[in-house]
């Protein structure tokens, strides 16, 4: 049976493709198209740098990223099998393809039919969609401006919480001291008791032991005169 590969796949018409299907780039004069000669498709050269040995052309060309992943990688499988998932994934392509071209062919009418002008003023609708897109983009970054401001004082708010939050803790401690010294109160109220009783009895004995001392002294003082009144009739 003859091998797929021997022979050279078709080539996408130009005409059909307006952007790379890998990068998604569109084509233009800077950015030309090119042919992968795996699969046929249109992409750009920074998507075909690659070059592989292909049977269909004895020789090495210039292939698709995919391809060259898909058959450098792959060296194993059939090259049947290798033909057959490339056609797939050219199908798949292709109708990624037209699903885009229907999208962009809406996207003209339906602007065509909001501002009612022909598609010749598209360049003029496009300039306005971009002033607009810089003033959105004007407006975020003055909103990502408040928005860091905002952080800011979220940040300054957050520090005084946890500043606040240590004087409550400071206080609640506090309350605990005062609450435990308050259930300590009646034991220190009868310590304080029993001090002044103590207090009174050594008043009482003082003053009995100065009432004794005033006795004693004013027992010496008459001992002295008695015995002055003796040595002078002796003499």
């Amino acid at each position: 049976k003859e091998d797929p590969m021997s022979q050279p796949a078709p080539w996408v018409p130009d005409e059909e493709v307006s952007e790379c299907p890998l990068c998604t780039q569109k084509f233009s004069s800077t950015k030309r198209k090119h042919h992968c000669r795996a699969c046929g498709r249109v992409i750009c050269g920074s998507c075909s740098g690659n070059k592989l040995f292909l049977p269909a052309y004895n020789k090495e060309e210039r292939v698709c990223d995919a391809c060259f992943d898909l058959l450098q990688h792959d060296k194993g499988r059939p090259v049947n099998e290798q033909f057959l998932e490339l056609k797939r994934i050219e199908a798949s392509l292709k109708a990624d393809l037209r699903e885009k071209q229907q999208q962009e062919e809406w996207f003209r009418s339906f602007l065509t039919q909001v501002n009612g002008q022909s598609c010749e003023e598209l360049p003029s609708l496009i300039s306005q969609s971009q002033l607009r897109w810089q003033q959105t983009c004007q407006r975020m970054r003055q909103e990502e401006s408040q928005l860091k401001d905002l952080e800011a004082a979220n940040e300054s708010c957050d520090a005084e919480l946890r500043s606040k939050a240590a004087a409550v803790e400071a206080l609640q401690r506090q309350v605990q001291t005062m609450q435990k010294d308050l259930k300590e109160r009646p034991n220190l109220q009868g310590q304080c008791d029993e001090l002044q009783r103590s207090t009174k009895i050594l008043q009482q004995e003082l003053t009995g032991l100065r009432q004794r001392s005033f006795a004693l002294e004013a027992s010496f003082s008459s001992s002295s005169v008695s015995s002055l009144s003796f040595v002078s009739n002796l003499s």
